[in-house]
């Protein structure tokens, strides 16, 4: 199934060119950071489809999951 990606700052570069990744039937937010590298301690905020996820949500064919890093000023 295909799970469309979108990313803010430097998670962006992490994602695929292409904003999409290929999972398994049954994958979780988990499953997809694993297959990019991308250690969840990285990401402050998991949206899918527009509502609050976490590490363990499941993903179904079509969704968009957002990886929204913290953010720092100064």
């Amino acid at each position: 199934m295909e799970i469309r990606l979108r990313a803010t700052a430097d998670l962006a570069r992490l994602i695929p060119p292409t904003g999409k990744v290929e999972v398994g039937e049954e994958a979780r937010v988990e499953d997809v950071l694993s297959g990019l590298g991308i250690d969840s301690d990285l990401v402050m905020l998991f949206v899918i489809d527009g509502e609050l996820g976490d590490v363990d949500s499941s993903l179904e064919d079509g969704m968009t999951l957002e990886l929204i890093p913290p953010i720092s000023g100064g």
